[in-house]
């Protein structure tokens, strides 16, 4: 068993070999066999991670760590970068997380994108984003780990705006790069400053050093509040999580990837993994557990007012990141990874499951020629699908419901370990826990509407009215997503505790019965209001929303995510462009190209007055030569005096 651990490169090397091979084998396989291969590829890859997982797990705890050198990078004193992997219980337990869910998204995918004539590019786009994501968790450095960061930006970009012909779409995908880029200068500073400050970018001498008190507090609190604002971007926190709801212009597989196992999950893997550094920080711990309580109750206020189907997910996740970040700055890092494994699954199956919801209602829309207007994405244009796609409303109900944290669900046991985590702490812990806690209401509330308006009445469309149950290819996977949504609390459930116990040895999960009754009836309290207010008989026929008559101005704020983006246009945006277009019309003609044409002007003037001196008459030559002969003479004479 141990000698798999020289092999756990392949890992990584699987979803890329996917890539290469789809990439050099274009216009000579068919397309669904172009699905079948990037799905091999992301399956190989998860039976390695469960093979190294097995061989580490093996081990007494106190040796489970492997640090495995690949090949030297680069050498530069005093820099020495090396690509080596670093096998511990948290990379192995992200690389099964990201490789399962990267599996049967990949596979749910072939049914989904069947006859879309970029296939192809779709699928290779699909093995690097993984392939990109296993780098960034598997790897032994900070600096490698920068390597999958970045990546995991680029394959984002390439998938959000993948259909570019739309305009929107290209520009959903410039949008969360560019934000991406702004929380990235951050961190690129935080990376410079770590290396000044440690001498090195890998991560045992940081972390011993930090145990011994080799560093200044101080600058390890800078390093952190720079490296943080990197997780601001990526896991799409306040204030840089605008780009999070654009994101939803990519195809839906794309989204359950990004908010399931990839990109978003980067920056709570980043604070768990530089716990260490975090720890010494108090004040940078403060800062994350208040933002990342804040944007849970902020977006999930936000979700309330959304009628697009996979906004009101995007909302979500970017509150239940919020919870992540909150347990990781209150230094909880198992339960913030615990809560990272069961949202995985059942965001995953809630976003598959909207999948299945779009693809139906477009193939209803084609099939039956309405030539009215039609958005598959429109909650509003859905209603009465319980009976029309059965298997994706008893899946879909499922992942709600975990999302919502009924008891025994998996959502219940996580974010019920991050409540009790933030609820005996005190101070600065006690407003985040009632953020928190508000939050789990309005999550209870806006999934149940969600339901309601897809699922429940009668249909108020053509296409809801013709719909039928999605393919096998896509079913499959939402019946697993649901399976693994029921049953993955159990892992961490009280008297088991075997992840608490794998990530920090010793550690045992906590379960207050007080706690987890005040969580379930803030949840049953959400469920009951939403019920109450989407019920048929109180949604009067011609209603937008049974809400917006009741709280009319302030309804249409949470339509318009309350002007955030309007804000930012207004500070950050058009004075930009302004700054542009002067530069553009004012510095570049003016200044720049003027100083340029300015020197060749004179260099042509110059050239022009010499041209005289070459008339081609010898006796001007000569002339020439005589007067350089004076002034040389008489320069010979003023030295010699």
């Amino acid at each position: 068993m141990e000698a798999l651990f020289e092999w756990s490169w392949l890992i990584i090397a699987f979803p890329l070999l996917g890539f290469l091979i789809n990439l050099i084998s274009a216009g000579q396989t068919r397309e669904r066999t172009v699905g079948i291969v990037a799905s091999i590829a992301a399956a190989a890859s998860f039976g390695m991670s469960v093979l190294v997982f097995i061989a580490l797990l093996a081990r007494p705890p106190e040796a489970r760590l492997v640090e495995i050198s690949l090949y030297r990078w680069a050498m530069v004193p005093p820099l020495a970068a090396e690509v080596g992997l670093r096998i511990d219980p948290l990379s192995t337990t992200m690389a099964l997380v990201v490789t399962l869910v990267g599996t049967l998204i990949h596979v749910y995918s072939i049914g989904y994108m069947a006859g879309d004539p970029h296939i192809r590019r779709f699928f290779m786009f699909l093995n690097l984003f993984l392939a990109s994501m296993l780098l960034l968790v598997l790897a032994d450095n900070f600096l490698v780990l920068f390597v999958g960061w970045e990546l995991v930006g680029l394959c984002s970009y390439l998938l959000i705006g993948f259909w570019f012909e739309v305009p929107y779409n290209a520009w959903a995908g410039r949008k969360a790069f560019i934000v991406n880029r702004i929380g990235d200068f951050g961190f690129t500073l935080g990376l410079l400053l770590l290396f000044w400050t440690f001498g090195t970018f890998r991560y045992e001498p940081i972390f011993e050093a930090v145990e011994h008190h080799a560093v200044e507090a101080g600058a390890v609190t800078l390093i952190t509040l720079l490296l943080f604002a990197g997780v601001t971007g990526k896991s799409a926190q306040i204030p840089l999580y605008v780009w999070l709801p654009d994101a939803m212009a990519g195809p839906t597989p794309v989204s359950a990837l990004i908010h399931a196992a990839t990109m978003v999950t980067a920056g709570v893997y980043l604070i768990a993994r530089a716990h260490p550094l975090f720890a010494m920080a108090p004040l940078t711990q403060g800062v994350v557990m208040l933002i990342g309580a804040a944007t849970a109750l902020w977006a999930a206020l936000i979700a309330i007012g959304q009628f697009d189907i996979k906004r009101v997910l995007a909302f979500s996740t970017i509150s239940q990141l919020g919870y992540m970040v909150a347990a990781a700055g209150a230094g909880a890092s198992a339960a913030a990874i615990f809560h990272l494994g069961t949202h995985a699954f059942f965001k995953a199956l809630l976003f598959l499951g909207a999948g299945s919801v779009i693809h139906a209602l477009e193939h209803a829309h084609r099939h039956h020629g309405d030539p009215s207007p039609f958005d598959p994405n429109d909650m509003r244009q859905m209603g009465g699908l319980a009976r029309r796609m059965p298997v994706t409303f008893w899946a879909y109900g499922i992942g709600a419901a975990a999302l919502a944290g009924l008891p025994p669900l998996a959502g219940f046991w996580s974010k019920d370990e991050i409540l009790i985590g933030l609820g005996g702490a005190g101070g600065w812990a006690t407003l985040a826990y009632g953020f928190l806690l508000t939050a789990a209401f309005f999550t209870a509330f806006y999934m149940t509407r969600q339901v309601r308006m897809i699922f429940g009445g009668a249909p108020r469309s053509p296409a809801a009215a013709h719909a039928e149950e999605s393919p096998a290819v896509m079913t499959v996977p939402l019946g697993l997503f649901a399976l693994f949504s029921i049953a993955a609390g159990w892992i961490n459930a009280p008297g088991l505790g075997a992840l608490s116990a794998w990530l920090e040895p010793g550690h045992l999960p906590v379960f207050h019965l007080e706690q987890a009754l005040l969580a379930t009836l803030i949840a049953l309290a959400g469920i009951g209001t939403a019920w109450a207010i989407y019920r048929p008989q109180a949604w009067p026929e011609g209603v937008e929303d049974p809400l917006r008559p009741a709280l009319r101005g302030f309804f249409t704020a949470l339509t318009r995510k309350l002007y955030v983006d309007e804000l930012y246009d207004i500070l950050f945006v058009r004075p930009f462009h302004g700054v542009s277009r002067m530069v553009a019309e004012v510095v570049e003609p003016y200044g720049i190209d003027g100083a340029v044409g300015g020197l060749a002007r004179l260099v042509q003037s110059a050239a022009g007055s010499a041209r005289r001196w070459s008339s081609g008459y010898v006796r001007q030559y000569g002339l020439s030569v005589l007067i350089g002969a004076v002034l040389l003479v008489f320069y010979i004479l003023w030295m010699l005096r």
